[in-house]
């Protein structure tokens, strides 16, 4: 953060989500891979394959639980059928599935005492909020925590601040909405880009949000308007966010 400077990891399949882990490195979820990623050497260990038989899906949004685990989901490429998962890899590199019948999954993020797990499935344009044991990693009854379903937009990835609301980049809807812990909707952030994809806290005391966004798909028309399209930017929330717990495994 201090100097500014970027290098690039080449790995086998395109990037669904990674996360850093306890021991240095990153945990991430590829098209139908999971792998560890040692930075420094550029090598990639490949931990296991999932979804091999259907190719029409791929990993994408993921996250580390308070306990360590890197929770991670799978999407429909064409967002049209049920066919994703929701899946949780241990430390001891295990993988297990918590649910299925997705769509495009993202997220996921938890509430500050862990009780809560909110998960997104975009293309339902639906926030579940699970009950969450942190001890043991089980995801419990879920309710309905937003509903975008009569918006021109769709829910896309989330986090929590330090305050416990939760933020959501609204695809298609060129904003990120912040949640109280009751699903009420406490502020709107309008963004220069029509496809913010996910959020983070960012900068050593955690006092700034990027926001990733996306390009893809979109009319030369539609870039004309929003130039800034497939950018990062770099927002003052006027809150703070949240350490991430780094992957045990």
């Amino acid at each position: 953060w201090d100097t500014g400077r970027t290098s690039t990891l080449d790995v086998p399949e395109p990037v669904g989500s990674v996360a850093l882990r306890a021991g240095g490195g990153l945990v991430a979820a590829l098209r139908h891979e999971l792998v560890f990623c040692d930075v420094d050497s550029g090598r990639i260990e490949v931990v296991c394959d999932i979804e091999t038989d259907r190719p029409g899906n791929r990993f994408n949004d993921g996250a580390v639980d308070p306990g360590g685990r890197f929770w991670f989901g799978s999407m429909d490429l064409a967002e049209a059928a049920p066919t994703g998962s929701f899946y949780c890899l241990s430390a001891d590199s295990t993988v297990s599935r918590a649910f299925g019948g997705i769509i495009c999954s993202n997220g996921p993020a938890w509430s500050l005492d862990g009780a809560t797990m909110y998960h997104v499935d975009s293309t339902r344009r639906r926030i579940t909020a699970y009950e969450f044991d942190v001890d043991t990693g089980t995801v419990g009854a879920g309710r309905l925590f937003v509903s975008d379903e009569d918006e021109p937009w769709f829910p896309d990835g989330v986090t929590v601040d330090a305050e416990g609301f939760v933020w959501n980049c609204k695809w298609d809807g060129g904003r990120i909405v912040r949640y109280s812990p009751d699903g009420t909707a406490d502020r709107v952030i309008e963004l220069p880009v029509s496809r913010p994809t996910r959020c983070a806290f960012v900068r050593p005391d955690l006092s700034l949000l990027a926001v990733t966004s996306a390009r893809i798909g979109m009319t030369d028309a539609a870039l004309v308007a929003a130039p800034r399209s497939g950018q990062v930017l770099l927002i003052d929330p006027s809150t703070k966010g949240v350490e991430p717990t780094r992957f045990a495994g």
